[in-house]
């Protein structure tokens, strides 16, 4: 049987996405001072009007929108109490008015908004209306007309200080991937301009659409620039499975010669999406339900596609086989939910727009690592690919190269190459004793003078924490290398650090078959002699 072996750098691909599914599902659940209304739901005709009494009684709205009642009791028991009245699970509504009475069936309050409304929203990005009650008990009846909804609406109340404050995740959530995507669908722009490739062409419009959708669904669209066209909810979304379809084809390089069985399904599911686009177009209550189909014949080609040339050995598919498995993870969630259970203030359209800037920061590693091989490739290049690599192969602290850089250095070591490891001594006494800066100083110091006096013998690499490692061309360097560690210490031990040691322990290419022998055998030497050094002190 077959199996996958991710390189190394995938596996911090892993990590990232790992975290950021952490991330959705730890977003916090709000507390217990929002209460959703238990009342009922009716169906009506388009012509209903208050108070005409609802007939039709449903457990909740269609998926496939129509025009509904909602009634419920609202009790009111603190006399100073502003209270929110918003909706769960969804912020796709088209327009929706609740109309408060009391227990005599006398009008009390009432107010309206939805995407196809021209009234401004209360709370940015939010559906909430406030009300303001005398203490009692009153009659609710919300009145929702929608094409569609994404997932099942359902009112809730709060109170006002607590709405405010819970409201702030999904605003944060909303801004912060927005953000994203209009820079990196910037970026992509600007690199389809120059490039004129169809990967960056059909990545950069499948960017663009899924703003245009999460713009409108998640109503920045219509409280910052007063549109309210409802189709742009979801025709957006249909136009992005059918250009994402053509960035993964073409970023796979699956090509009808070779890859004729992908090809093949690719055109079929484009077919399928042509077919769907349709039926969105002359059925507005379909839009929605076409839209999760599309998405997921979307996800589920880019990871047939990205197992095959995985196995092929394709090391972009490595790439972007994570970046693709966690957006098919978190949109599965999207496209799937109906009913986000205990969570008020995040809708289902912000784990959407989550799983979007999720996968498109991801394909921007995943076309970074593609940027690299090409770069590396052409010669007058290799310049912008060096400069761009700096911060990532040198350790921030003392500016040594780090251990990445060093990884590349043992690559290239010589037959006759050595390498050195090292691991400063009492570093932990000094944390705790002065502080982490006295300790960060102590290691600043040791790359610094170690570094100087080393010169063309080694590079000096720093591997993490009190962990060292010097690359050297030549065994013959060996003792000159011990000398200058040596030199280092008692030069430390002269200018402050009078409880400074390292431990050291070299192995050259000579003695191993391989840099990971290499590496075993320096790090053995050092720990032995390193156990050496702690038995001394102890006696």
């Amino acid at each position: 049987m077959m199996r996958l072996h991710l390189p190394d750098a995938s596996r911090n691909l892993y990590l990232l996405m790992s975290a950021l599914c952490l991330v959705l599902f730890l977003l916090p659940v709000t507390s217990f001072a929002q209460q959703a209304f238990v009342g009922q739901w009716y169906e009506v005709p388009p012509n209903w009007s208050f108070p005409d009494p609802p007939e039709t009684t449903v457990n909740a709205p269609a998926l496939t929108g129509g025009h509904y009642i909602f009634q419920s009791t609202l009790d009111v028991t603190d006399v100073d109490e502003t209270i929110v009245i918003d909706f769960k699970n969804a912020s796709v509504l088209g327009h929706f008015h609740h109309h408060i009475t009391d227990q005599t069936g006398n009008f009390i309050a009432q107010a309206q908004g939805g995407i196809e409304s021209e009234v401004k929203n209360t709370f940015f990005m939010r559906h909430g209306r406030e009300f303001r009650l005398p203490p009692g008990q009153y009659q609710l009846t919300t009145q929702l007309v929608s094409p569609y909804f994404i997932a099942q609406p359902q009112p809730y109340w709060d109170s006002l200080p607590h709405y405010r404050e819970a409201i702030k995740w999904g605003t944060v959530i909303t801004l912060v991937s927005m953000g994203i995507l209009i820079s990196l669908g910037v970026y992509y722009a600007i690199l389809a301009l120059v490039r004129r490739r169809t990967t960056e062409i059909m990545y950069t419009f499948f960017i663009m659409m899924n703003v245009i959708y999460n713009g409108t669904a998640l109503l920045i669209t219509p409280d910052l620039f007063n549109i309210h066209w409802f189709y742009f909810v979801g025709g957006p979304i249909l136009l992005s499975n059918f250009a994402y379809i053509l960035f993964a084809k073409h970023l796979l390089q699956i090509r009808p010669e070779t890859h004729p069985r992908l090809d093949k399904l690719a055109k079929l599911f484009l077919t399928m999406l042509a077919v769907l686009f349709v039926v969105a177009v002359f059925n507005q209550n379909l839009v929605i339900e076409c839209a999760r189909y599309g998405v997921g014949l979307m996800m589920l080609y880019a990871l047939v596609a990205a197992v095959v040339r995985a196995f092929e050995g394709y090391k972009i598919a490595y790439f972007y086989l994570v970046a693709i498995a966690a957006f098919f993870v978190i949109g599965s969630i999207a496209i799937s939910s109906k009913d986000l259970v205990g969570v008020y203030t995040i809708y289902v359209e912000h784990i959407g727009l989550l799983a979007v800037t999720v996968e498109v920061l991801l394909i921007g590693l995943v076309l970074g690592y593609q940027f690299a091989e090409v770069y590396r490739e052409k010669e007058h290049n290799l310049v912008l690919v060096q400069q761009s690599l700096q911060i990532a192969h040198h350790d921030a602290l003392t500016g040594l190269p780090n251990r990445y850089a060093l990884d590349i250095s043992m690559e290239k070591l010589p037959a006759d190459g050595m390498l050195t490891l090292l691991d400063m001594d009492n570093l932990k006494l000094y944390n705790d004793t002065y502080g982490h800066q006295k300790g960060d100083e102590m290691l600043q110091m040791f790359a610094r003078v170690l570094s100087a006096k080393l010169g063309d013998l080694g590079v000096l690499h720093r591997m993490g924490g009190d962990e060292f490692a010097i690359t050297s061309d030549s065994i013959t360097y060996a003792e000159n290398i011990r000398e200058i560690i040596s030199a280092t210490i008692q030069y430390m031990r002269q200018n402050g650090f009078e409880k400074a040691g390292v431990s050291h322990g070299s192995a050259n290419m000579v003695e191993t078959i391989n840099i990971n022998e290499l590496r075993i055998l320096a790090d053995e030497r050092m720990y032995h002699q390193k156990r050496t050094n702690d038995n001394r002190q102890l006696a």
